[in-house]
């Protein structure tokens, strides 16, 4: 018998892999536990435990608080201008709105959603039909006849 986990653990992470996309936000002042991604008007050093990360410009995390004028990210990754990118593990990192070129929320994406299941979909059918013929269930011609 064919066990049912595996298609299905491999369709939930291609699915949630594929399915999330930064967008821009639509209000002013993001509600705290929002997953964010702000890129930064001027790159800055972030201090990250014992060392100090030069040229960032970009991070992401959640909303730690949030105001008119400012927001606090409990940054997760820290990305400086050459693309290299670090754990932030949790640090809260300051942000006047007018030091932040841009702020984006993740969200679903329903193209790249869509897109993700059709693909699943192709994958799960193709592996099916290659079981049902290496199990001799491939369907062949008509069985020989006596006719003599």
């Amino acid at each position: 018998m064919v066990s049912w986990r595996i298609p299905t653990v491999a369709a939930t992470a291609a699915l949630s892999a594929a399915c999330f996309a930064y967008q821009p936000l639509q209000r002013l002042v993001p509600v705290p536990g929002t997953e964010v991604r702000a890129t930064l008007a001027t790159p800055i050093s972030v201090p990250l435990g014992q060392i100090t990360v030069q040229d960032v410009d970009r991070i992401e995390g959640l909303v730690y608080r949030a105001d008119k004028d400012s927001v606090v990210i409990s940054a997760s990754w820290v990305y400086t201008r050459d693309g290299s990118r670090y754990a932030a593990n949790g640090s809260a990192l300051y942000f006047a709105h007018s030091a932040l070129a841009s702020l984006e929320v993740r969200r679903l994406s329903p193209a790249r959603s869509g897109l993700a299941g059709l693909v699943t979909v192709g994958l799960v059918a193709s592996m099916f039909a290659g079981v049902k013929q290496a199990l001799g269930g491939g369907g062949g011609g008509t069985p020989p006849t006596d006719n003599n």
